[in-house]
């Protein structure tokens, strides 16, 4: 392999000392995932990161060094793949050229595709677009629409379940109500190919009633009975099959994923489905500067590449859907708790974030994202959409490229109204204006009561800058946490190390740090960084606090939960901030 061949097929690119990626071909960020701004030990099995530090230990002896390592990296289902690394030391850059080729002997994966190819011919020979499949074994039913690797499923359930919701919601006509039921004894019990037509509106969960011929047949697959059909859609006239009946109705022509008639459609059977469900806004930052700068032909490659890239990172657990221009929305199902769901918005927002950067450069683009919860924040669709649009907002007035989930505790109530109006009361109630008073007037106060008034000085920080966590470290003799938001119990055991680090403090310029990814801290100062690491930081703002001497006697750490950039704004306002608490603290020391 030319280990210097970034456009190489398989996974090549650049990364720093701490093997974080700087820059790759897209195999690389595709194979990198959620781990693009992680240093690459972390897809490393345990047992082979020492091997892997020996192989890059080895380039640093000389610059015509090559290193090669059998290494296992981790795949999308958790398990572990074997790769042969190549390492080579940078020629005109403080890191290294990395090259990865998967040789894992995945039989069992071949396997499988044998037999996802046998099922395919097998629904090929029954042609149409709407598939279902039965499995007599444990009877459940999947009546489903796969088309651009998107898979909508209609009914996903028991098969008698199915049958008694058709019959109750009138999902079949009267008139064929007898028909239909001869229909589904027969998908139990059939074992050659039948055909079958009735009315209904199985296809439009509900919405139109028409004319369905349904043909099933019985299959064996590793020993195992698979019944499975097509549905296709008759013109009453004309007698004919409506070629791409649900894909004319529900598809965007452009991404290829559900338009906003679909999506919505989906959205509203899934929530009154009464499961857990998740409701994902999300649009690109900054897009009309895309089309200014680039040009509209590169924009609508740029929305149909995003749709592509959410699409990959929910697979089959989500529908994803064009609701206008560069927006999407997402219907997310069983992703398990909260760290669930904030992995698939982190891969989501990561994979955004490394599209065409042979082209934008640091022009990097980004999304912003807005979620809600059913049942957590309501169990009304509307509702759900309104609040995700609003959280959409809400990330976009914090400084874009993050996701915010909606919380009521931490965002406040939102008035579900349709009125233009609500969206500006809901700016100026929870957004920068009022959150900036609010944060002058708890200034205003620390000043003239004190550090007593601090913790409501942070809290509202906290709430200003859209971030977990803020932490004031002092002592003239013998440093210690002053106070916190919310309490952290981690920093006040490690206060010393980071003011013992003397190459942590050359990290400062002009007593302030902003670091958007502490990961890079990972190998170089592990102390420092296994602190953030216990506090579940990824991004870091950090002001000194000094004596009338000027000497260091603390900081201040305002932290959050993702890599982000900070925007300006945050970051003068934090600065303004710690000079303030520097002043009040150096006061109250006089006063002694």
């Amino acid at each position: 392999m030319g280990i210097e061949n970034i456009e190489a097929a398989y996974p090549s690119g650049r990364f720093d000392r701490s093997l974080l990626i700087i820059s790759g071909n897209q195999q690389m960020y595709e194979f990198m995932g959620e781990y693009s701004y992680l240093p690459l030990y972390k897809m490393v099995q345990e047992k082979d990161v020492h091997r892997l530090q020996a192989a890059v230990s080895f380039c640093d002896v000389s610059e015509s060094a090559l290193a090669e390592e059998c290494i296992h990296i981790i795949n999308k289902d958790g398990g572990y793949d074997t790769y042969v690394v190549n390492i080579r030391k940078g020629q005109d850059f403080e890191g290294y050229f990395l090259e990865l080729q998967n040789v894992s002997a995945n039989i069992k994966q071949l396997e499988q595709t044998d037999k996802r190819l046998d099922i395919v011919r097998d629904y090929l020979s029954l042609s149409g677009g709407i598939l279902f499949s039965y499995s007599p074994e444990d009877e459940h039913f999947c009546l489903f629409w796969q088309n651009y690797e998107q898979r909508v499923n209609l009914e996903d359930c028991r098969f008698d379940e199915w049958e008694r919701k058709i019959i109750r919601e009138g999902q079949v006509d009267e008139k064929d109500e007898v028909l239909f039921e001869t229909f589904c004894n027969s998908v139990r019990t059939t074992e050659y190919e039948q055909t079958y037509t009735f009315r209904g509106s199985f296809l439009t969960w509900g919405k139109n009633m028409d004319t369905y011929r349904v043909k099933l047949v019985s299959r064996t697959y590793d020993g195992k009975k698979l019944v499975i059909g097509v549905w296709t859609v008759i013109n009453e006239q004309s007698g004919n099959v409506v070629e791409d009946y649900v894909e004319g109705i529900y598809l965007d022509s452009m991404t290829k994923v559900m338009n906003k008639k679909g999506i919505t459609t989906y959205a509203e059977a899934a929530v009154d489905s009464g499961e857990q469900i998740a409701v994902v806004m999300l649009d690109i930052d900054n897009f009309k500067s895309v089309n200014d700068t680039y040009g509209h032909l590169f924009g609508d490659t740029v929305i149909a590449t995003v749709a592509d890239v959410i699409k990959k990172v929910v697979g089959e657990h989500g529908v994803v859907g064009r609701v206008g221009g560069d927006e999407f929305l997402v219907i997310l199902d069983d992703y398990g708790d909260e760290l669930g769901l904030r992995n698939y918005l982190r891969s989501i927002k990561v994979n955004v974030n490394t599209l065409f950067l042979e082209k934008v450069g640091e022009n990097r683009l980004s999304c912003s994202i807005g979620v809600s919860q059913c049942p957590i924040n309501s169990d009304k669709f509307k509702e759900l959409y309104m609040i995700a649009d609003r959280a959409l907002y809400l990330a976009k007035e914090k400084g874009k490229n993050c996701y915010i989930i909606y919380k009521e505790k931490l965002h406040g109530r939102f008035r579900m109204t349709e009125e233009n109006a609500d969206l500006k009361e809901i700016r100026e109630a929870f957004y920068a204006e009022k959150d900036l008073f609010r944060l002058n007037k708890c200034l205003s106060d620390m000043v003239f009561k004190g550090k007593d008034a601090m913790p409501e000085v942070l809290e509202q920080m906290a709430r200003v800058l859209a971030i977990q966590r803020i932490i004031v470290i002092w002592g003239q003799e013998k440093r210690e946490v002053i106070c916190s938001y919310p309490l952290s119990l981690i920093w006040m055991e490690c206060t010393e190390v980071f003011f013992e680090c003397e190459e942590y403090k050359k990290l400062f310029n002009d007593d302030m740090l902003v670091l958007t990814n502490v990961h890079t801290l990972e190998y170089s100062m592990p102390k420092e960084y296994d602190v953030f690491y216990q506090n579940g930081v990824n991004s870091i703002m950090q002001h000194y606090l000094r004596n009338e001497d000027g000497d260091i006697c603390g900081f201040v750490s305002a932290e959050g939960d993702q890599i982000r950039r900070f925007p300006k704004l945050a970051v003068q306002i934090f600065e303004n901030m710690c000079r303030i608490i520097n002043g009040v603290l150096l006061r109250e020391d006089r006063d002694r």
